[in-house]
């Protein structure tokens, strides 16, 4: 699908480009092709495109800043303890014979930096300000400080290891959390001097956004994306125009079940997709949708998936609320991104703070005793297998299925075409 540039200067609101409506018309998930082939309902290969790794010493030093938020309360007790690689692998072992039943293979990871400990201040890290956060990428300096920094990245020993172990760089994003910033906030000369920066040396940006803060101004924050990017884009070659992953769709208000007419706040966030879909290489994730919705209707569709209820596909039943909630957004940025530009992640460990109870601290039993390594798998397959049904049931089928699950991950973090078969890929996207 191709990609309309965007205009020097923007004048109103703009409608969305529109998907060739054939996608819109196979309303069963098993319906016949007219070739008599059964419709492939299901990605041949899965690269979870969003997940978030800390260690124990992490914890210990005090290095994780958001963890400080842990333990005063139930809300984040699931993610006080270490969350690492080797948790993750045997979860998503255990987990994949539950999604699609084990028709789909695992390919990769692209693990994001969990926010750490920083000192914005620091404008070239010789106050140490960088030291227990190399992984945040100091892009709000500009291009002297990134100039400085990655290298820094890339010498880091276990990275030196990585890129000798897969033959290839692993770093390909870098990330700058922005969804508590204010209004106007990344839309600084320094702020666009770096996003352009990262795009023509390949790298590409994830913006962490959520309009559901008050104090972001809500649905602004995405005009200021839309802003910001049309400058950073301005300036560059199209063959290096830095490429754009807004993780989590920006994180839109799903708690409630949409009213006729619409609310406000949502007709405004749907015109912001709009706005960003005539972006080039402006991409939307397709993660933490969970932690958009509310637990009780979350954890009773997840009941409901550990029960197999799920599959009568009762109208009134807490999987078909939820999956009602995601559609609302998902069905107009697949009309408006088309296939080509959505991809999907787990957003592991977070979702376990909504799904599991608070006395799970980690998925390790070591750490944690009451982890039920059965809950951990069905947790994660149940994200995934949501997110495939709202898929499937929009009309989407084989190799539209394959690239938001697996192909527009590699496009959009510029990964290798084909994993190693030896085991699955692993890529960075660094930032907190």
């Amino acid at each position: 699908m191709s990609t309309p540039e965007i205009p020097a200067m923007r004048a109103g609101k703009r409608a969305p480009p529109k998907l060739d409506l054939r996608a819109f018309q196979s309303p069963a998930p098993h319906a016949n092709s007219n070739n008599g082939q059964t419709r492939r309902a299901y990605p041949l290969g899965l690269i979870d495109a969003h997940i978030h790794l800390w260690t124990s010493k992490q914890l210990e030093d005090g290095d994780m800043q958001w963890q400080r938020e842990c333990g005063d309360g139930d809300d984040l007790k699931q993610l006080s303890g270490p969350h690492d690689l080797e948790a993750y692998a045997r979860i998503t072992k255990d987990a994949m014979p539950l999604f699609t039943e084990g028709k789909s293979q695992h390919t990769g990871v692209i693990y994001v930096q969990a926010e750490a400990r920083r000192d914005d201040d620091d404008v070239d890290g010789s106050k140490g300000g960088w030291e227990a956060a190399i992984n945040e990428a100091p892009v709000l300096h500009g291009a002297a400080a990134l100039e400085r920094y990655i290298p820094r990245v890339l010498e880091c020993p276990s990275l030196v290891a990585l890129t000798a172990k897969l033959g290839y760089a692993p770093i390909k994003s870098f990330r700058y959390l922005l969804q508590d910033s204010p209004t106007g906030f990344f839309r600084t000369d320094r702020f666009i001097e770096g996003f352009r920066y990262l795009g023509e040396r390949g790298y590409a940006f994830d913006l962490t956004l959520d309009v559901t803060h008050e104090h972001t101004g809500r649905t602004k924050i995405l005009d200021d994306a839309v802003e910001a990017i049309g400058r950073v884009h301005r300036d560059q070659a199209p063959e290096k125009q830095t490429r754009f992953i807004f993780d989590h769709f920006a994180k839109p208000p799903l708690t409630a079940d949409l009213s006729h007419p619409p609310p406000p706040h949502y007709t405004a966030y749907l015109e912001g997709l709009y706005q960003l879909a005539l972006l080039p290489h402006a991409y939307l994730k397709l993660s933490a949708l969970l932690d958009s919705t509310d637990k009780a209707t979350a954890r009773a569709a997840f009941d409901e998936f550990t029960s197999g209820e799920y599959k009568k596909r009762r109208r009134d039943g807490a999987y078909e609320r939820l999956k009602a909630r995601i559609l609302s957004v998902l069905e107009p940025a697949i009309e408006a991104f088309g296939d080509e530009r959505i991809l999907v992640g787990s957003d592991w460990p977070m979702f376990r703070a909504t799904l599991l109870p608070s006395s799970v601290t980690s998925p390790s039993t070591e750490y944690c005793p009451a982890a039920d390594a059965s809950d951990e798998a069905a947790a994660w397959a149940f994200e995934m297998q949501l997110y495939l049904d709202c898929l499937v049931q929009l009309g989407l089928d084989g190799a539209a299925i394959d690239r938001i699950f697996q192909d527009n991950a590699r496009k959009a973090y510029s990964l290798p075409p084909h994993p190693r078969p030896s085991s699955p890929e692993k890529a960075s996207a660094v930032g907190s």
